[in-house]
């Protein structure tokens, strides 16, 4: 069967544009998972709008702009995110940030639960709503929320990190310690991680390991070991 010019003309540039389409979706996607947010927004801000047609790229786009605080500018584009396709759950946990940025702690857990109930598996969403139940002192559901985050991301050295930290501050220093080594164990130039275990181990009446785990940050080059070692290591 022959295929008019005309029809052949009209097919070669409907795969142009949407192979632009699929290049410069990409492009952002690498842009962003360096954590470049600033680029992320100025790639997308360059695309046509007629190429915008991923709710993906939107998401990327709110959600770099949450990271730079542009909230106003973020809001604007999740509001667009949503009229393009009203069912994208993530919104919820982008508007969750929003109002975790503006210390509406209870808003953002509302915004996270609504995230949960399309995903229970959300890690990020269960992280970020333990920051925020920490930081309204519900410390016993931050570190639940937190265990459920470690169940589905063991190597999630952040969960580990901010669970200890709401051990801690329940004064469970033993459990404190376990995850913030775990913490480092997992990344070994966690910094805050180590800075926190020397002051768990310091609580604990343990200045022994206190100064130990200082020397063991300053051998992966951590500069803020230093000071500490006079005070923990006479």
């Amino acid at each position: 069967m022959k295929l008019s010019l005309k029809y052949l003309c009209a097919l070669f540039i409907l795969v142009s544009v949407y192979g632009t389409s699929q290049t410069n979706a990409q492009k952002v996607k690498e842009t962003f998972s360096t954590k470049n947010y600033q680029l992320t927004i100025d790639e997308i801000n360059s695309m046509n709008s007629s190429e915008i047609h991923f709710d993906s790229i939107l998401y990327l786009k709110a959600y770099s702009q949450i990271k730079l605080n542009q909230l106003k500018e973020a809001t604007i584009s999740i509001s667009q995110l949503q009229q393009l396709n009203p069912n994208y759950y993530e919104a919820y946990f982008l508007k969750g940030l929003i109002s975790a940025k503006k210390e509406k702690y209870a808003d953002a857990i509302s915004y996270f639960n609504k995230v949960i109930e399309f995903n229970p598996n959300h890690e990020k969403t269960l992280y970020n709503m333990a920051l925020a139940k920490g930081l309204l002192e519900d410390y016993t559901n931050a570190i639940k929320d937190l265990d459920k985050c470690i169940t589905i991301n063991p190597n999630y050295a952040m969960a580990f990190y901010n669970r200890g930290y709401w051990h801690e501050i329940s004064e469970n220093y033993t459990a404190a310690i376990s995850d913030y080594k775990k913490a480092i164990a997992i990344d070994q130039h966690y910094t805050e991680a180590y800075i926190a275990l020397t002051y768990a181990y310091s609580q604990n009446g343990d200045n022994i390991n206190a100064c130990e785990t200082l020397n063991a940050a300053k051998t992966e080059g951590i500069e803020a070991a230093n000071d500490l070692i006079q005070n923990f290591c006479k």
